[in-house]
């Protein structure tokens, strides 16, 4: 299995969502890496829109929709816990065109909303 799969698969089966170095980890409990090969890895799953990373948690999760090619990402995340959750971006995109924004295209977007879970709340 190529390092792309390893990588992806541990994202897949992880009951949290992980960091780079987390990834990398449970990797090197299967075979001897280096951080590179995982960001290598990481590169490739986010260009191929398997994957999204939240900026505000350094985190990496399976993308959970099926998309078109370039499509829009909306996460939530919890300001307590960090958890997070990818949300139907047709939401926000009805949302913005509705509000006609003239100045940005919002056709495709990435989008992190900071609330509070359900069960920290």
């Amino acid at each position: 299995m190529s390092n792309k799969e390893l990588v992806f698969n541990i994202i897949k089966k992880s009951s949290k969502h992980l960091t780079a170095y987390e990834i990398l980890d449970k990797l090197q409990m299967v075979k001897k890496t280096q951080p590179m090969t995982v960001y290598r890895a990481l590169d490739s799953l986010i260009e191929e829109e398997r994957i999204h990373k939240s900026n505000q948690t350094k985190t990496f999760m399976p993308c959970n929709h099926l998309h078109s090619k370039n499509h829009s990402t909306a996460i939530a995340i919890c300001k307590k816990c960090g958890d997070t959750e990818e949300l139907k971006s047709s939401l926000f995109e009805s949302l913005f065109k509705k509000n006609n924004v003239k100045k940005y295209d919002f056709n495709t977007f990435n989008m992190e909303v900071l609330t509070t879970c359900k069960g920290c709340n």
